[in-house]
């Protein structure tokens, strides 16, 4: 359950603060959605209040068995409450905090998404980050920093996430989710280095919803100006999934791109589709290439503004099939 794929260098700077008893009363854990934040805010709760002498977390003490179920009586997980973090929760925060823990060295307090605390609720958190009690620890964990306070993040101790190598995110998918090694191979290049992508990958509905858009945009390619409107059905029965759609098509692009310039597959994330990249980049030139991934940015935008949908979808096809 708690294998840890990857992070090497924050698993030693874990140790290091545990082995040197040099806790601090507050660290913020930044990187993007997905690379494993609030499992690793967890396991570095389990190692600080872990009972055992020599190896933390040792997964046998009863701290860490209550952490494991979730039920540590000192260490309280703090999310949002629909799209933010009120004043009323830092207030419960507050008064919580001045109660000694039951058990543990450590009161602990993991504030996932702390970035979507509102400016109230900021305010009054850094009042009681000003002077915890020796006992209290706070675990922020943000996408980035910029998106807290200044006089927060100050108070804090920054811990960066990067992206993962694929031969990481692929064994992470063979031995936590029983994927298949070659499968987990592709998926592994297609993630970029994030788990919560890889995990997205895996399911079925998306890589129906991958092949039939590959399929889709390659028709797209094949047909001749107006007989590409036809193809707007896709993306109607698909409009709920666009986004991801698009996310599709521009890394496919991308793949095409890179293939007609450099005629290198180790760079390519969809590699499963090698052979249609390859001849995919043999009927587009990289002037067609370029101006179709910035129509699709550029689509994307359009999406975010009050636009007719049907009509930029077409245009959109027109577009890819047309020559821009």
């Amino acid at each position: 359950m708690y294998r840890i794929y990857g992070h090497e260098n924050i698993l030693n700077i874990f140790k290091s603060i545990v082995f040197k008893n040099k806790i601090s009363n507050a660290y913020l854990f930044v990187g993007e959605e997905g690379l494993g934040k609030k499992f690793m805010a967890e396991y570095f709760a389990m190692m600080i209040n872990c009972k055992d002498n020599v190896s933390k977390p040792c997964f046998k003490c009863n701290s860490c068995i209550k952490m494991i179920s979730k039920n540590h009586p000192d260490v309280f997980f703090i999310e949002p409450e629909g799209n933010s973090i009120k004043v009323d929760t830092i207030r419960y925060i507050t008064n919580e905090i001045n109660i000694k823990p039951y058990e543990a060295n450590k009161k602990i307090f993991i504030i996932d998404e702390a970035h979507k605390m509102t400016t109230a609720a900021q305010n009054a958190f850094l009042k009681t980050l000003e002077e915890p009690p020796l006992y209290g620890l706070f675990i922020l964990i943000a996408p980035r920093q910029e998106e807290l306070l200044p006089t927060i993040v100050s108070r804090c101790n920054v811990i960066r996430f990067n992206k993962e190598d694929k031969d990481t995110i692929k064994n992470y998918l063979v031995f936590e989710h029983n994927i298949p090694e070659k499968e987990a191979e592709t998926l592994a290049y297609i993630a970029d280095g994030n788990f919560e992508e890889a995990v997205k990958l895996a399911k079925e509905e998306y890589i129906n919803l991958r092949n039939e858009t590959i399929r889709e945009i390659e028709g797209v390619i094949n047909k001749n100006d107006f007989d590409v409107l036809d193809k707007f059905t896709f993306f109607e029965k698909n409009k709920d999934n666009v986004e991801e759609i698009l996310k599709i098509l521009l890394l496919y692009f991308r793949d095409i791109l890179i293939y007609k310039t450099t005629e290198e597959r180790t760079f390519i994330k969809n590699i499963d589709f090698l052979e249609n990249i390859q001849k995919m980049s043999s009927k587009l030139t990289i002037y067609k290439l370029n101006n179709i991934i910035n129509r699709i940015e550029q689509f994307n935008s359009q999406l975010k503004s009050n636009v007719n949908y049907q009509l930029a979808v077409e245009n959109l096809l027109l577009d890819i099939a047309g020559g821009l």
